[in-house]
This record gives structure tokens, C-alpha cells and sequence, in this order.
């Protein structure tokens, strides 16, 4: 992904989150940097979402393990609830989809084994203000 659709996809992500409440921001030197830093996070009640974002016209893109790590690096910095994502924008479909990742290893996000953007801000994500144990992100 060239760098001004990298950054033009990571605005438009932040902006989208902002509208469903979040706070969100961008951190422009985030791949470039060798510091923990995700593309764009973003606060909602007690979660903090660390994102790598990805823009493609293909069916699939690949995120690199050492991306992942720099997600989980940067939420154990934090004490309230992480959650380290990838989210990419399918511009064949026009739909941003996301994963949840768990674990440091290459992952590749397809548009079968992703999530509706939409889903993240549904119902069934509880974001909660009480403990972090009552936290649940599906």
C-alpha cells in the first residue's frame, strides 16, 4: 500500500470511529517507527483498540507478524482492556472489514474471515465502565 493511500485510509478509519463515538486518533509515523505504536487507536468506555490498517482492491492482504507484535507492545503499556486489531478497507466491495488478532504471527485478513466494520459498534459489544473482568468485545 503506497504511503498517501495508507494515510488517506487511516484518516478516514479515525473519522468513522469518531462518528461511532470513539476517540480516535492517527499516528502518522507508526509504521516507520521501531516504537510499539498501532496506525490508529481509539478509546471507547474502558477498551483501547490498537489498529493496523490496510487498504486493497485484492480479496486478501497479509499484516506481518512484527506489525501484530507492535499492536500487543503498545497495549501492554496500557492498564484498561486492549484489544489489537487489523482493520482494512476492501475497496472491491467497498466495506471496511476487522479482525481481532490474539496472537504474533503473520495473519492474513480476507473478506471471509473478517468482520464487518459495522459489527464493532452493534449490540453485541458491550463497552463497559464498570470492571475490565465484565469487558466483552465479540
Amino acid at each position: 500500500m503506497n504511503k498517501d493511500v495508507g494515510r488517506n485510509a487511516e484518516r478516514e478509519l479515525v473519522s468513522i470511529l469518531r462518528e461511532a463515538g470513539f476517540n480516535s486518533v492517527r499516528i502518522p509515523t507508526s509504521n516507520s517507527s521501531s516504537n510499539p505504536l498501532p496506525d490508529v487507536f481509539a478509546t471507547k468506555g474502558e477498551v483501547l483498540l490498537a489498529i493496523e490498517v490496510k487498504s486493497t482492491w485484492e480479496e486478501k492482504v497479509k499484516v506481518r507478524s512484527l506489525q501484530v507484535a507492535k499492536l500487543m507492545g503498545f497495549l501492554s503499556m496500557f492498564p484498561m482492556r486492549g484489544v489489537p486489531m487489523i482493520a482494512v478497507k476492501f475497496k472491491k466491495i467497498r466495506e471496511w472489514r476487522y479482525v481481532v488478532v490474539s496472537e504474533i504471527t503473520d495473519v492474513n485478513v480476507t473478506i471471509e474471515n473478517s468482520k464487518p466494520m459495522d459489527e464493532l459498534f452493534a449490540e453485541k459489544v458491550h463497552w463497559a465502565k464498570e470492571t475490565r473482568e465484565d469487558t466483552v468485545l465479540v
